[in-house]
């Protein structure tokens, strides 16, 4: 309940260097719903094209005719990283692609899709209750339940100064986008491996370069102290070895650390897309 600044980063370009890049984003909410997604926030941009994740289903993403430097940037947090670095997922936005089921396959996803919806109980809850007049009985149940029970609602986890937020999911080191989840050395080459087969994917399609962005999960920066995090990031520089272009944001927000990240939300506030987007910039400058 906590209010947020919904505004969005503009005019953050101060140099005056040439506009000679066509910039094409595959991105998340960290970026569109914190940074005005024009040529005004990005150093040498000509064009900006950007493409949610979510947005698989829309036409292709067509790679307008230039003679200038044509970068994909492929944005992601954490906790969803190992579900779209994946070729295909990158294919249905580039060109619509979508790999054919095999029969028992596609029965098992008609049946699953006609008995069960993942969210079905959430969205008739959220239609049934989520009226104004609703509210102030359930902030009373939530505190009753954390005073008496010390329990929260089941898809957040209270950190423990009770000052945070957090989603369950970044939470639980049995689940793979989770801050905590046990990465192997395995898991780390599969995943340069996923990044690499994509950059060649996209190279082929006409870019002249691919930087993947990883912005970790806002638990890994505002919860330092006690439970370590399992570096995601930093095993992943370790063992690219600067093959693959990758910008980490890591750093800079352990630098700003609470003050980054909304305390009610899963997300950055505008400072922290801020040291994101410099990063970048500095990238983007980089002749």
């Amino acid at each position: 309940r906590i209010a947020h600044d919904n505004t969005l980063i503009s005019n953050q370009v101060t140099s005056n260097s040439s506009r000679d890049t066509d910039l094409y984003i595959l991105g998340d909410s960290y970026l569109f719903s914190y940074v005005q997604m024009d040529t005004s926030n990005f150093e040498r941009a000509k064009q900006l094209v950007f493409r949610k994740w979510s947005d698989g289903d829309k036409s292709p993403l067509i790679i307008r005719p230039s003679k200038n430097r044509k970068i994909l940037l492929i944005e992601s947090v954490e906790r969803n990283v190992w579900t779209v670095i994946d070729l295909l997922r990158v294919k249905a936005h580039l060109e619509g692609y979508r790999a054919p089921l095999a029969w028992h396959e596609s029965l098992n996803a008609t049946l699953t899709d006609a008995l069960h919806h993942p969210t079905l109980e959430q969205n008739i809850d959220f239609t049934l209750f989520n009226f104004q007049a609703w509210s102030p009985f359930k902030s009373l149940k939530a505190q009753w339940n954390l005073a008496v029970f010390g329990r929260t609602e089941q898809a957040v986890v209270l950190s423990k100064d009770h000052q945070f937020l957090y989603m369950r999911e970044t939470m639980d080191s049995l689940q793979r986008g989770s801050s905590f989840y046990p990465t192997s050395q395995t898991e780390i080459m599969e995943l340069l491996a996923r990044m690499s087969t994509i950059e060649k994917y996209a190279l082929a399609q006409g870019f002249d370069e691919v930087v993947f962005s990883f912005i970790p999960n806002p638990v890994a920066i505002t919860q330092t102290e006690g439970r370590l995090s399992n570096q995601l990031n930093q095993k992943l520089l370790a063992q690219n070895q600067e093959r693959l272009h990758f910008i980490d944001p890591t750093k800079g927000l352990l630098k700003g650390g609470k003050q980054y990240f909304f305390r009610s939300d899963s997300h950055w506030n505008q400072s922290g897309a801020k040291v994101w987007l410099k990063q970048l910039n500095d990238y983007l400058l980089t002749p």
